[in-house]
């Protein structure tokens, strides 16, 4: 397994940049045969091609509309289509969805939603307004005498572009699309520079939600000594943002060139600037709970909304493994040294500029890669399973369809098997979710399933079906007689009719068989009716049209030949005007 010391320290070192050469070790058919497929197409690092053709022995596979694949690494979302096309053997590195998290604009809208329901669990975010929709809220933050600052962010940027500071609501025009946050004071400095975190942290499953965060990651400072906005430094932007893309063009910047020192420069590792902290007496045992807590509860909010697009595009994979995605999470300390989220990306850049990079990134993907036991082994596995099934469904002639009972039973030995697997090969990553004390969790995703039901529409659904499961269940009770149903129409509208007279035949205690009482009968039977009834009326009322069509040629004849006999002149419209009296 590549997650043992000894073959670790045996790897290839990457140097930052990778040319492949596909006839290079593949020249042998059998080779070929008993090695994995990974699409790249579509990434432009480096470091995903080395680890996988130098690392893992794969094969890279550059054709665009290649599906012969078993990994595919993209460097943007992915559609619905996509992950519905997969075989159950193959792997992609994102979730479809992924959008309410990773859109600056999706994430403060879920968040803000859950602080007015959890305000003592969810503030570990800035205030957030989200404009132009909010620009009156925001504006009223403005008050004479308060000098409040505000970070402006485009909602769907990155690598800071866009970005800027103000204390002035007329720096915003009301009609762009921003994302407006309460600017973070107090900071906790290193070398009296500010920074942020960019932690590494891996979703490999949405039902139940599998989170791991790697050990390791990156500290992003600013390259101009930190002092307190005011109205004389807010466009000092290398002081007041940690963006790595923006501070690497100042002057002042100091890049690492030493894998062997990651503490040093305006991009150091997280293990060398923990350890110094930790060497200092602070207790970063509690600050990394407090991010587990913070990553946690982000992935909650918008649990329902992934699992709902996992599951309409592989209904039937239990094993809740042919997504994995390794998000970046930015995170700000305070001068308690309390985390704060700023944002988080979907596609956080594998960029490997400095020998930093190139070690941890390197070492990320390759932990990632075993941890979702993507191996020869496992896909044979999987592929003879299907076969399985396949060949049931062609003795039986049918496909076998599972109760809820047995499909959960799968989901648990399915889960079983990862959990031993993952436990045993998670390299540098720590497993945070699920774990036995996770049940605190569940109140947070319960919430976020009723508001992406009230989003989408379906908790009116099914409101309506417990309606009038509710007034069946009374009604059918109040009355022993079971007549005929009417013909009345299964609409929404229906509702408050039905539940009012419902009302009124319960307080009266009328009992006969009046057509509106005997509605209230057995749900089944009542649409099984309804089915035959409209069935019956299309079929009379096509007699019937076909029969008033004969009745009418058969007249106008008579009025034809009357009128040949009498006046000869007479028009059409007269016949059948004619025609007309003498039905009256």
């Amino acid at each position: 397994m590549y997650s043992s010391k000894k073959q670790k320290e045996s790897e290839p070192i990457f140097k930052g940049y990778f040319k492949d050469n596909s006839d290079e070790d593949n020249d042998d058919k059998i080779k070929r045969k008993q090695t994995l497929i990974m699409n790249v197409q579509d990434t432009k690092y480096d470091v995903v091609k080395f680890v996988g053709k130098k690392i893992f022995k794969w094969i890279l596979q550059y054709e665009i509309e290649g599906n012969t694949w078993d990994v595919f690494w993209t460097d943007t979302a992915i559609q619905s289509e996509t992950l519905g096309k997969m075989q159950p053997h193959q792997k992609i590195n994102h979730f479809p969805g992924m959008f309410s998290l990773a859109r600056k604009n999706h994430l403060g809208r879920n968040l803000m939603k859950m602080r007015k329901q959890f305000p003592f669990d969810y503030k570990f975010f800035p205030q957030t307004w989200l404009l132009p929709a909010e620009y009156g809220d925001f504006r009223n933050q403005f008050i004479k005498g308060k000098a409040r600052t505000f970070i402006v962010k485009p909602e769907a940027s990155c690598q800071g572009r866009g970005i800027f500071l103000t204390r002035n609501i007329n720096d915003i025009d009301p009609n762009d699309h921003y994302v407006a946050q309460r600017y973070l004071h107090r900071p906790f400095l290193i070398d009296g520079l500010k920074f942020d975190l960019r932690v590494y942290v891996l979703l490999a499953g949405t039902d139940p939600m599998r989170i791991y965060v790697y050990q390791d990651g990156l500290v992003r400072f600013a390259t101009e000594p930190y002092v307190a906005p005011c109205n004389n430094n807010l466009d000092d932007i290398c002081m007041h943002l940690t963006n790595y893309a923006i501070n690497k063009e100042n002057p002042n910047f100091i890049f690492n060139n030493d894998a062997s020192k990651m503490n040093v420069g305006h991009k150091r590792s997280i293990k060398s600037v923990f350890d110094k902290l930790e060497e200092d007496g602070y207790n970063i045992q509690k600050l990394w709970q407090d991010m587990y807590q913070l990553f946690i509860k982000t992935f909650c909010t918008v649990q329902p909304i992934l699992n709902h697009h996992y599951k309409s595009c592989q209904p039937d994979n239990y094993a809740n493994n042919m997504c994995f995605e390794i998000l970046g999470f930015d995170i700000f300390l305070n001068h308690k040294l309390q985390p704060f989220l700023l944002e988080v990306n979907h596609t956080p850049s594998f960029s490997t500029d400095t020998p930093l990079d190139s070690l941890i990134k390197k070492n990320l993907i390759r932990d990632t890669l075993i941890l979702m036991n993507v191996n020869l082994k496992a896909k044979e596995q999987i592929i003879f399973s299907r076969k399985e099934q396949l060949k049931q469904r062609v003795l039986t002639g049918k496909k076998l369809k599972l109760t809820q009972e047995e499909k959960q039973t799968l989901i648990f030995k399915f889960q079983k098997i990862r959990d031993e697997y993952e436990n045993h090969n998670l390299g540098d990553f720590i497993k945070i979710y699920p774990l036995q004390d996770s049940g605190e969790y569940t109140r947070f995703i319960q919430f976020a399933s009723q508001l992406q039901d009230n989003w989408t529409g379906a908790n009116i659904k099914k409101n309506q079906k417990k309606e009038i499961n509710d007034i069946l269940t009374n009604n059918i009770s109040n009355n022993k007689n079971i007549g005929k149903s009417i013909n009345y129409s299964y609409s929404p509208q229906m509702l408050p009719k039905i539940k009012n007279r419902s009302i009124r035949i319960n307080q009266s205690g009328y009992q006969n068989e009046e057509p509106e009482n005997q509605y209230f009968q057995n749900q089944a039977i009542i649409q099984n009716q309804i089915k035959r009834q409209q069935q019956l009326n299309m079929k009379e009322a096509q007699q019937q049209q076909s029969q008033s069509k004969s009745y009418l040629q058969q007249k106008l004849f008579d009025l034809d030949s009357l009128s040949n006999q009498n006046q000869p002149c007479c028009s059409s419209n007269k016949k059948l005007n004619l025609f007309k009296h003498q039905q009256i």
